[in-house]
């Protein structure tokens, strides 16, 4: 497959095999035929609504097949997509809404009372979305459309990440189709890829949406992970490929008959998006075969990959590199030598920047402006293969899902029993890490277990309850510089559980 074939295949599959599934989504299943024609239709309306190439269109729904269909709309239309995640309280969602200059709307009905504001909206489940989809197509070819992904920011609000290329339609194409190729993905095989995760996260939107139904291949997705779903999934359906993030590898090898589910179909498993322990990717491993493979990578550009046999001979690495691509950098930005820890900065493969931005993408860059950072910390061993030892200081993964410190801060300090709080990560064997809190109360506060339940109703009514923490310790002062800076990590190394020997390596 060259870069070109993988930009035009769907098209050829539905003039082909035009009832070949291309979605399903519980009982509802999606043709090839049927995807490429509502794509069409949906791209010539949001065309009529005045959009142009490059203009941003936001979306915000669960893991649906409308999902897929205006992301497709997207691409051919030339827009910029924005996906939004669905958790997010509705000052968030209006912020994302603002900050990225979204020319329009597409939003599940469950989700439509916050956004009621928004302009030029189709709501899935409502005549405006179905009417939509179901018009004549048309709309005029223009370039390829793009994805900007929200992605975590040290000032409490996510930024979008926006990459820039000379040749959006063609770099597009060649990434797509060396990621099928990597994936083993062929749908005239009958191959079938599972998607459990969130599809406004960068990896399960271009893994288990894009680049899938571009090689022809029917994607299986759910609209929220469970365990024992999944695997009547892969039985059911005879799956051969699934995208999963760690913490859905411990609710797997928790259940109690999980032997019982026959997954012989799987051939290749992909897993990211936040830390894995060891000893989780051994009983992986054990139980699903040599079949799983391992990326790392970011919103902002490419990182690392591993296979199974490979990862098995360097356990606990994310892949082999090079350091004209990735280098570790000391304090004082210095490649550091082979085994010693520092700061992972990657050369970047194509331009971005932070959307409305610019001193933050600024930051991330160096002085030279070819290699950037997003703050995780790391090693590479004497034959080239990274190691990550620590996650990015203002950004918290758990589950897969990144969380953000100060705007949990920033409610603690609001809470009228506290005088000081600070949010930080604790590891966590299912999630990678779990949000916890320490806080200072005034005089004359209720008892410790009283005021922790009343600090974590209040952080549900300021910023919801993902950003809710699942533990509250009660100090007398927290760890601060004379300038009032956080040390944030000495809350960690305070509060984390103490292994009995050398602490487990993790992944990513």
């Amino acid at each position: 497959m060259n870069s070109t074939d993988l930009a035009q295949l769907g098209r050829e599959i539905s003039a082909v095999d035009p009832a070949r599934t291309a979605i399903r989504s519980g009982t509802v299943t999606v043709t090839f035929g049927e995807l490429d024609r509502q794509a069409d239709a949906l791209a010539a309306h949001l065309a009529q609504f005045g959009l142009g190439a490059g203009d941003t269109l936001a979306l915000l729904s669960t893991n649906r097949p409308e999902w897929l269909v205006a992301y497709q709309a997207a691409l051919r239309a030339g827009l910029r997509l924005v996906p939004v995640n669905w958790h997010l309280e509705a000052d968030d969602i209006a912020y994302v809404l603002a900050d990225s200059d979204a020319a329009a709307l597409v939003v599940e009905d469950q989700f439509a009372s916050l956004t009621a504001g928004a302009t030029n909206q189709l709501v899935i489940g409502q005549p405006s979305f179905a009417d939509a989809i179901a018009g004549p197509g048309g709309a005029a070819e223009r370039p390829r459309g793009s994805l900007m992904i929200y992605t975590s920011g040290t000032t409490g609000r996510p930024k979008g990440v926006r990459h820039a290329s000379s040749d959006t339609t063609s770099d597009g194409a060649a990434i797509g189709a060396a990621m099928v190729a990597m994936l083993d993905m062929d749908g005239d095989r009958g191959d079938t890829m599972l998607c459990p995760a969130p599809l406004y996260h960068s990896g399960p939107s271009r893994l288990c949406g894009e680049w899938p139904l571009g090689a022809g291949v029917t994607v299986e997705l759910m609209d929220r992970f469970d365990p024992a779903g999944a695997l009547d999934l892969i039985e059911q359906h005879h799956i051969s490929h699934a995208f999963f993030v760690p913490t859905m590898f411990h609710r797997l090898l928790a259940l109690p008959d999980r032997e019982r589910w026959d997954v012989s179909s799987l051939r290749f498993v992909l897993h990211g998006a936040g830390p894995c322990p060891l000893a989780i990717k051994h009983a992986m491993f054990e139980w699903f075969g040599p079949i799983i493979h391992e990326i790392y990578a970011a919103s902002e550009g490419p990182g690392t990959w591993i296979g199974p046999h490979e990862w098995l001979a360097h356990p606990g690495s994310v892949g082999r590199t090079d350091p004209e691509r990735l280098q570790i950098r000391d304090h004082a930005g210095v490649p550091a030598p082979a085994d010693t820890e520092g700061q992972v900065w990657s050369r970047a493969a194509a331009p971005f920047a932070y959307h409305g931005d610019a001193d933050k993408t600024a930051a991330t860059f160096d002085a030279d402006g070819e290699w950037y950072t997003v703050g995780d910390r790391g090693r590479i061993d004497a034959d080239g293969y990274l190691y990550l030892t620590g996650r990015t200081a203002e950004c918290i993964v758990s589950g897969g899902v990144n969380l953000y410190p100060a705007r949990v801060d920033e409610a603690l300090l609001a809470h009228p029993d506290l005088v000081d709080g600070a949010a930080f990560g604790l590891p966590d064997a299912e999630l990678g890490e779990v949000l916890a809190a320490a806080v200072v109360p005034r005089d004359g506060a209720s008892s410790t277990s009283e005021l922790a339940e009343s600090v974590r109703a209040h952080c549900r009514d300021r910023v919801g309850a993902q950003l809710t923490p699942r533990v509250v310790h009660v100090v007398d002062e927290l760890p601060r510089s004379d300038a009032g800076k956080l040390y944030r990590r000495r809350l960690v190394d305070a509060f984390a559980p103490q292994p009995e020997s050398k602490p487990q390596e993790q992944c990513l």
